[in-house]
């Protein structure tokens, strides 16, 4: 990270003494612990989704309502993770976990309600607020972390927040048919998720109820200057960098990507390798596998060896090259999900850790919330189009093992439109940039230094008498195309579930 960022110490460093290191591990644990029930329920529905046409005629949801009901999550945070960073800021974590949390935990319950009436609209609306708690958790996870952690061990302790979320994902998606035939009925898989949630919930309880003690022994001067840091200014989003930009493009593209694969992999592995739905789910685990066990020495790699803009590219390579054995092979899916699995480790800590280098840590929050927000927009748009897709080639090539043949042709094409934006990320790095995201340790100051006027720009410039005036006319153009991409991801989303 740079130096400016390294010297910086935490925010309650230095508050309690020989306690602090107690309470950064107290901290650390409730932080992975209150989203463990929010990344449990991603990916039931997508698990399920044999099931539930099978099972339950009623709910008469076709291909392309599955993919509106999975994009129900994304569009309500396409906007949502930059408000939910405003709202943190203004009124502090505590009460942002609480509202997360809860809402996860009420969504979920009203999706379980669901099952029983066996209503499409309740099932949407239990999404709705389940989206509105999930898009908000992990901005509160990364502010308390960036709190307690931040230039001290932060890539490590991002990367096993990361982890923790896909050892949730995949157990999510090993355990819903097993829990759904031991009791006969697939909205059980729905209930074990609202216990799971109501669990993180309780978490999140105990770790307010130990900030607010922390917070007791604090001097109100040391408070006061807490509250008065990260200021959210919309105006440092006009003076961003192509290179951020470059990062968003990807964040669109490869997590989109990434994101909507998790949705349908199970019923793929089951129509195209013929298997039945318990060895399918437990198949389409696997996609969640290696970052379990890759993420937490990748934070170690990065901060040490740096390459970030190669692991971007071999990303993107790794997805592509597993959407083609997984689409247009015969070779077992479970090397092409380990393949993808490997690409889904690499990629989401190489972005975000690229974001907080390039960026000054004033606008830090507002660049990973418009990350975030580029992911879901996407999300929302691709869950659409597969499910079109899927539908199209249900109706011409019947439920067949060449029913996804459209979906993947697509998969396949998104993902050589993201190593294009990987392969422009290396090339701006090294040639506008000094390398500094591929530099390791050794190189990484001096290279931060060389640019280090270039990342301070966008504040001094924010804050100028005369900022309108040193505006590019090119730094519209990211703004506009998001802009016009939210659009046309909400569009696309109320005309597939009108």
């Amino acid at each position: 990270m740079p130096s400016s960022q390294l010297d910086e110490p935490t925010e309650l460093e230095g508050a309690w003494g020989q306690n602090q290191r107690g309470y950064q591990m107290l901290a650390l644990v409730c932080t992975l612990l209150i989203s463990v029930g929010s990344h449990y329920s991603a990916h039931t529905l997508g698990a399920l989704k044999s099931t539930i046409k099978k099972a339950s005629p009623e709910l008469d949801i076709t291909n392309a309502q599955y993919g509106a009901l999975q994009s129900t999550v994304s569009a309500v945070n396409t906007v949502l993770p930059i408000l939910g960073g405003l709202f943190i800021d203004t009124f502090g974590t505590s009460s942002g976990s609480l509202i997360a949390t809860f809402l996860i935990m009420l969504g979920n319950l009203i999706i379980s309600l669901s099952t029983h009436s066996r209503s499409f609209p309740t099932m949407v609306a239990g999404r709705i607020l389940y989206g509105l708690g999930s898009g908000s958790i992990t901005v509160v996870q990364e502010t308390i972390l960036g709190s307690w952690f931040k230039g001290k061990g932060l890539a490590v302790t991002i990367g096993i927040q990361i982890t923790t979320s896909r050892i949730a994902s995949f157990l999510s998606m090993g355990t819903a048919i097993p829990i759904a035939d031991r009791f006969g009925f697939y909205g059980a898989a729905f209930w074990a998720n609202l216990f799971v949630c109501a669990v993180s919930f309780g978490i999140n309880l105990v770790y307010i109820a130990a900030m607010r003690r922390i917070h007791r022994g604090t001097p109100p001067a040391m408070l006061s200057r807490l509250r008065a840091r990260h200021r959210f200014n919309p105006r440092l989003v006009l003076f961003f960098f192509g290179i951020y930009w470059l990062v968003v493009f990807e964040s669109f593209t490869l997590g989109a990507g990434w994101n909507s694969f998790l949705h349908i992999n199970s019923e793929l592995v089951k129509l195209r390798f013929g298997v039945s739905d318990a060895v399918a789910a437990w198949s389409a685990s696997a996609s969640q596998v290696m970052p379990i066990f890759l993420v937490p020495l990748l934070g170690w790699f990065f901060d040490v060896f740096g390459l970030r803009t190669d692991m971007l590219v071999a990303s993107t390579g790794l997805f592509t090259l597993s959407m083609l054995l997984l689409g247009f092979t015969r070779i077992t899916p479970l090397v092409g999900l380990v393949i993808f699995s490997v690409s889904l480790a690499l990629g989401p800590l190489a972005e975000i850790t690229a974001i907080t280098l390039i960026l000054p840590s004033t606008s830090l929050g507002t660049g990973l919330g418009i990350y975030k927000s580029a992911m879901n927009i996407g999300s929302t748009i691709v869950d659409i189009v597969v499910g079109v897709l899927q539908d199209r080639g249900s109706r011409t090539l019947q439920e067949t093992e060449h029913s996804y043949d459209y979906v993947m042709a697509f998969f396949v094409a998104w993902g050589a439109l993201s190593t294009l934006g990987a392969g422009a990320i290396f090339l701006v790095d090294r040639l506008r940039w000094n390398s500094l995201l591929r530099s390791n340790a050794k190189e990484r100051k001096e290279a931060y230094h060389a640019v280090k006027s270039k990342i301070n720009r966008p504040a001094i410039c924010a804050n100028a008498p005369d900022w309108r005036d040193n505006i590019p006319l090119w730094n519209y153009i990211p703004l506009v195309t998001l802009g016009l991409l939210l659009v046309v991801s909400w569009a696309m989303f109320a005309a597939k579930l009108a």
